[in-house]
């Protein structure tokens, strides 16, 4: 490899990793590579809201030297996975000034994985969003069409991965916040199995379980290198995801045969499905059938309004949880001015529920996985869409109202399709498969029963392979 043959920004990390050991760049020169793509193409996007150009230097000087991603640089989103003696504000205006004390255990094995945190991306408060238009740092734009949402709440991970900044950034995902993003951005997004990658030594679990750590990547093989890389289980974890039987990187070339893949195309809650989107899963349906997999559809098993019902009650309790500590620890009033009006709202309803309705909620939430278990008895996979409709203008997911009830409203049905795995606590990924008549990325969704990623990477490789759409790149890039 030459750098005649090296393109920094549309590689992935494992490209730019082989690069640097091919001698083609140092790894300072790939962390500058990052800094200087942020700076052309950030001002376009607000993806990135710190730089941590000290940090970097202070990583490049103890980098591991047989590290698989040795001076690959990637960045943080600003809540879950803090970095000690960095600014973390959980995208909250209370929380400017906020220093984290520890390492979150992703930070450590991104460390000893050789990868440089490069900086923080943009978020909406406290993750409490499907778009990622905050007050405290203003809108991420789609780098696809800056007028779109871009997804939430990994949404500034998302635009930076998508324009070039960098090849992998760190998302979380409670209800579809490493999905929706990937969908509206182009990407590929794998949200693993609860208990799969660690959430401590802070945290013992985020959001009552629903919550995982993982990444945003332009190739399936970045996101299966980096669970393997980030997946031991954490001592003193609440969950353990089973072990898997091989590397995930090696499932990239394992075959399966022909699978029996279940097809949902209306998941409920009243939310049409746009008809683009009806016909990009069709479209999707029909590669599956090429590649030899029987499509049949079916229907997810749960009570959809049963389910919209428990997260609203846990959402709005883990608000109100999150609210409390930061004006506790931050010494500030819970009020507009340092929170978003429609969380100060979720947290006033969180308040009002009694842990029985709490403890109710969370158990039917868990009973999704007993549904989705029969259903994996007929099926080998379940596919949909991401998100019932194309990426949403800018301002749909209003967090400045505290009409609450209208909020959350919007944000169970436009993650319907994508919660349900949060509940079960099941692996799904988007794959960018499809594209809008106007050009916006449509992703398809697929789901394993638990502990499967190894399925859904061997799946989404096979179609990487036949359907590349690493060629595609937004109209904002580096």
């Amino acid at each position: 490899m030459t750098m005649r043959d090296f393109n920094y920004e549309t590689s992935d990390a494992v490209g730019v990793a082989e690069a640097i050991a091919a001698g083609v760049l140092t790894p300072g020169e790939a962390v500058e590579e990052a800094f200087a793509a942020i700076g052309r193409v950030n001002p376009a996007l607000n993806a990135v809201i710190l730089e941590m150009r000290e940090a970097a230097e202070a990583q490049l000087a103890a980098l591991p030297a047989d590290a698989p991603l040795r001076g690959v640089p990637v960045l943080l989103k600003d809540d879950c996975p803090s970095y000690a003696g960095v600014a973390m504000s959980f995208g909250c205006r209370a929380a400017v000034g906020n220093v984290s004390r520890t390492d979150h255990a992703i930070v450590t094995r991104y460390r000893a994985a050789g990868l440089v945190v490069v900086g923080k991306t943009n978020m909406p408060e406290m993750s409490c969003n499907i778009a990622t238009e905050p007050t405290l740092h203003g809108a991420t734009l789609n780098p696809w069409n800056v007028e779109r949402s871009v997804g939430g709440s990994s949404g500034g991970s998302a635009a930076a991965v998508a324009s070039g900044m960098v090849p992998v950034a760190y998302g979380n995902d409670g209800a579809g916040s490493i999905r929706i993003p990937a969908a509206n951005t182009g990407l590929f997004g794998l949200k693993p199995s609860r208990g799969r990658t660690p959430c401590g030594p802070v945290s013992s679990e985020n959001w009552g379980g629903l919550v995982c750590h993982h990444v945003l990547t332009r190739s399936v093989r970045d996101s299966a290198l980096m669970l393997d890389l980030t997946s031991a289980q954490e001592p003193g974890a609440l969950y353990a995801a089973p072990v898997p039987r091989g590397s995930f990187l090696s499932a990239l070339n394992a075959k399966s045969g022909p699978m029996r893949i279940g097809i949902v195309s209306d998941a409920g809650l009243g939310m049409p499905v746009d008809p683009e989107v009806g016909a990009a899963l069709d479209r999707a349906a029909t590669k599956m059938e090429a590649l030899g997999h029987a499509v049949v559809p079916i229907a997810f098993a749960h009570d959809g309004e049963a389910l919209a019902d428990a997260l609203q009650k846990l959402i709005a309790t883990y608000t109100a949880i999150e609210v409390d500590d930061i004006a506790r620890d931050m010494a500030c009033p819970a009020d507009d001015r340092h929170f978003e009006p429609v969380n100060l709202a979720l947290a006033d309803y969180g308040r009002s529920l009694a842990a029985t309705d709490v403890i109710r909620a969370r158990s039917l939430a868990n009973a999704t996985a007993r549904c989705f278990a029969r259903t994996f008895s007929d099926v080998d996979m379940v596919m949909s869409p991401v998100t019932p409709c194309l990426p949403q203008p800018l301002g749909t997911f209003d967090v400045r109202s505290a009409d609450w009830r209208h909020f959350i409203g919007l944000f169970l049905s436009g993650s319907v399709f994508t919660h349900p795995a949060n509940a079960a606590g099941i692996p799904a990924m988007s794959v960018p498969l499809e594209t809008s008549a106007s050009g916006l990325p449509v992703g398809t969704q697929f789901m394993a029963p638990y502990g499967e990623e190894a399925r859904l990477l061997m799946l989404a490789a096979d179609l990487e392979r036949h359907y590349p759409w690493s060629a595609r790149r937004p109209l904002i890039h580096a």
